[in-house]
């Protein structure tokens, strides 16, 4: 069996930039490793599921399900997704157990400020509801592998931390 290293924090924190740079990094060791993110996966799915709280746990489910497979098949797996509720993190720790979860940790006032999808935009603007991290909760990870501030940190360090990591954990 591979492993699964799972990118969670909210919309902003760098999951995606910091999982592609995972992957090059792992690429230079292994010959397959596959990179899931979660608005990838929702658009192959052609978006039929919205944002509720059921329809997101869905969507992380989909997604745990694909890493699983691949990692049973000694694929590695880096995921990037918000995974926002204890409920939906648990459910992925019972289902894969090489499972490594790296929490984003940062601000609200900094992501409002990268607002890379323009999604805090659209929210102040009442264009979406039931955005995490502001009216539906963003539950921080209560026992994570390893935190990442990427407020406080470059993404070079924030990479580095996590490649150092991973070297510990023998990957």
């Amino acid at each position: 069996m591979s492993y699964v290293i799972w990118l969670t924090g909210v919309s902003g924190a760098g999951k995606t930039t910091l999982a592609k740079l995972v992957k090059k990094e792992l690429d230079k060791k292994y010959p397959k490793v596959e990179l899931l993110d979660g608005d990838i996966v929702r658009s192959f799915f052609e978006n039929d599921l919205g944002y509720t709280r059921h329809e997101r746990i869905l969507n992380i489910r989909r997604i745990t399900f694909a890493a699983m497979l691949l990692a049973k098949h000694g694929i590695p797996v880096v995921v990037a997704n918000i995974a926002p509720y204890y409920e939906v993190r648990d459910f992925i720790r019972k289902k894969i157990s090489s499972y490594y979860q790296i929490y984003l940790e940062v601000s609200e006032e900094t992501v409002v400020k990268r607002d890379v999808k323009g999604f805090y935009k659209d929210f102040r603007e009442g264009k979406i509801k039931e955005m995490i991290g502001m009216d539906d909760p963003y539950e921080t990870p209560r026992n994570p592998h390893l935190k990442i501030n990427t407020e406080k940190e470059s993404v070079d360090d924030s990479l580095e931390k996590i490649i150092d990591f991973l070297t510990q954990k023998g990957i």
